[in-house]
Formats: C-alpha cells, structure tokens, sequence
C-alpha cells in the first residue's frame, strides 16, 4: 500500500437517529486518523440531528447531496461529481444508499466498495432492490458485511454469497454502572423508533398486563416515527398516561439509561439490536423477543429473558420475573459484554478495509 492515508466515505441516506446512525457515527470518530482520511455523504438534507454534531464536534466532513429517493440523472451527477473531486479509495455504504451509488462508483472508478447489511435481507430492502442487491455482491464487487451470524445466514439464502460478520459496538466507557435514585418505582425502557419492526403495540399491552398486577411499573418510551401517535392513543385508551412516558429522541442516552430498572426490546425483527448492547454496557437486565441476531447479544437466563415474538403472554411474564426480583435483575446486570466494544469493530472493518484494497490494488497492476 503507498505511503499515504486512505481515503475513505461512508455514505448513509440521513443522520437521523437509529441504530445504523448511531454506529456510523461511532466508527467514524474511532478510526485510526492517522491511516485514514474520513468523511461522510449523506444523500439527503441536512437535519441538524445530534450525530450531524457529533461528526461536526470531532472536525469529520459531511457533505450533504439533498437528493430525492428517485433514480434521477441529478442523483448520478452530484455522487459522480462528489467522489471526483474527494477522490476516495474506499466506499462504504449503509442501508438503501447502495443502491444509489452502483453507477456513480462505477464512473469514478472507485478501488474498493464495501457495504453493511443491517437488518435481515428479506427486511433489509423491497423485492426489486434486492435483484440489484444481488448483482451487486455477485457482479460487481460489492463486498458485504453482516452485522450478525443470523443477518450472514440470510444474506446467503436471499442473495446466495457470503458475507464478513462484523458486530456492531458502541463506545461502552461512555455508559454508566451506576445504582439509581432509590425509589419505590421499577422503570422499564424501551429506545426505538416507533416503526412496524419494533411492535411497540405489544409492548404497551404487556406493560398494561404486567401494571395491573404492580402498579409501581412505569414505561419510558425513548424515540420516534410514524407509528408514535398511534401509540400515544393506545396508551389513552388503556388508561396509562400516568404511567407511560414518551420521550421523544434523546442524545443522553447513558444517563437514561443509568436510571431505568429493565431494558425490553419487542422487536418482530433485528439485524441485531444495538440497543440492546448499551443497556447491557450500563448494567441493566434485558427482556427482548428471540428474533433474528438477538441471541447473539443476549444470553437466555444469563443477561437476560428471551421470549418468542408476539407473543402477549410471555412478554408480560418475563417483565414482571424482573420487576419482581431486584437479586435476579442485579445478577443478570452484572455481565460483562467486552466484545461488542466499537474499538473491536473499528479494527475489524480497518483490516478489512486493509486487506482487500491491497488485493484491489495488486489485481490492477497486474492487470
């Protein structure tokens, strides 16, 4: 490899917040910088979200392309144009922005284009995206990155390759084990945005159940989304104004956290779950559906309950065994999760940023 920095994209469709955001931001400001030259493309506008700061807060460029989510020849120009004039030696996309840059990348003749799969495939993208999907790890170089061992398992059934398992991780010094405020109340919470995947109507109907029962539970809601209204009205017609409080987003997210009793995630699908992975970094007991790469993050009855998804029942009995058992919830806390540190994740995707630019690189000399 020449003796100078590589430069490196990664391009995301917006900085809102979710987890595939939030990682992006965390890698960005963990790479090594003086190997890399790093910034951001985000197709869309800007939005003046707390991870635009962030990247802004530690001197990491963004350009913002404010394209609509059409295949318009203005969308080729401007991704053209930009990866002309940055010149990078290395893409790496997330989500839907793949599918925007196959022909810009192509035109610029970029060496190296990775992208990470952040949710099970046949989730990830609608049926005509996933072709393209497909022809872009069979034909065109694409290398994909799965952020589970479940995600790589459908990767490989929908698109017939394999794929690097990369775990996503989080900055998990910044999350704080601390005991909380004493008070008579146990603070179940939840952080997602409020979106088919993540069922927030089932979660409200096991707290319902579960409140009935102890009257002392109270359910924080931090994020989102389309479906928030509706749940708004779900929690009226159940009469748990007093008890459910929504949050809306927040970027004090450890301290949040630092003061609620139990984490429930009740998600139908996920690629993995990086919610999941701060509330075990701050100590705190999980419950959460057995669905896609949660079993990789959390252990049944050692870090936390898993429990089959949809299903009302099992959901409401898992959450009252912890609010029940204040030993259970310590001991399940207390488990240590060093592996999903962004630290080891930064250096995965560092060498195997390394390792096939430098095979990019020999495969063109010889050529």
């Amino acid at each position: 490899m020449p003796d100078k920095k590589i430069r490196l994209l990664q391009i995301i469709p917006s900085l809102d917040i979710g987890g595939a955001q939030r990682f992006l931001v965390d890698l960005c400001k963990n790479f090594d910088k003086e190997k890399f030259q790093i910034a951001v493309c985000v197709l869309g506008k800007k939005i003046n979200s707390f991870l635009e700061s962030e990247l802004i807060e530690n001197h990491i460029p963004i350009f913002f392309l404010n394209l609509r989510w059409t295949f318009h020849p203005l969308t080729i120009y401007r991704l053209t144009d930009l990866f002309k004039s940055f010149k990078p030696d290395i893409i790496h996309t997330h989500l839907r922005a793949i599918r925007y840059v196959l022909i810009p990348s192509r035109l610029a003749q970029i060496p190296l284009h990775i992208h990470t799969i952040h949710s099970l495939a046949k989730y990830d993208t609608s049926f005509v995206f996933r072709g393209l999907n497909k022809i872009a790890f069979k034909h065109l170089g694409v290398i994909p990155v799965s952020i589970s061992k479940e995600v790589a398992r459908s990767v490989k059934a929908t698109y017939g390759v394999e794929s690097v398992v990369i775990y996503n991780g989080i900055p998990t010094s910044e999350y704080l084990r601390k005991k909380r405020k004493s008070d008579d109340l146990i603070r179940i919470l939840n952080i997602g945005k409020f979106k088919k995947a993540k069922n927030h109507p089932l979660l409200v109907d096991a707290f319902s159940k579960a409140y009935k029962e102890m009257p002392n539970l109270r359910l924080i809601l931090v994020g989102d989304g389309s479906l928030r209204r509706k749940v708004e009205n779900q929690v009226k017609k159940l009469g748990l104004e007093k008890a459910v409080l929504f949050l809306g987003w927040r970027s004090d997210i450890p301290e949040i956290l630092a003061e609620c009793d139990i984490f429930v995630l009740s998600s139908d699908w996920e690629g993995l779950g990086i919610v999941l992975i701060e509330a075990m970094a701050s100590g705190k007991p999980i419950v959460a559906t057995n669905v896609g790469g949660i079993p990789e993050v959390v252990e049944d009855g050692v870090t936390g309950i898993l429990v089959p998804p949809r299903n009302l029942e099992a959901l409401a009995k898992a959450i009252l065994r912890l609010a029940k058992d204040e030993k259970l919830r310590k001991e399940m806390g207390e488990k240590a999760i060093k592996e999903f540190d962004i630290k080891i994740a930064v250096n995965n995707y560092e060498k195997l940023y390394l390792q096939n630019l430098e095979r990019k690189m020999q495969w063109k000399n010889s050529s």
